[in-house]
């Protein structure tokens, strides 16, 4: 009989097993939401093919909140964001 493992089975990594920090660089750290907007339950009569993922990042350094209407916007932002950080290197 084999037994599941639990979460304490894994202990969580600890500062030396995390990846080491990028010399020279400013690590860009964001809080991140996803949630479905639209479709079935929204009032607007729309169907679950209605319904498409929303998101925002918020700036732990800053705190600033960039809103997104869909994944597709929220990864350009990200690739500007690192392609921005590759040119001021």
């Amino acid at each position: 009989m084999q037994t599941k493992s639990s979460p304490t089975d894994h202990p969580a990594p600890t500062n030396s097993q995390m990846l080491p920090p990028i010399e020279g660089d400013s690590p860009q750290s964001y809080l991140l939401r996803l949630w479905h907007s639209g479709g079935a339950g929204s009032g607007a009569g729309g169907g679950a093919d209605d319904r498409c993922w929303r998101a925002s990042l918020q700036s732990v350094k800053t705190g600033e909140r960039h809103m997104f209407a869909d994944l597709e916007t929220l990864l350009t932002f990200l690739v500007d964001q690192t392609t921005h950080l590759k040119r001021n290197q």
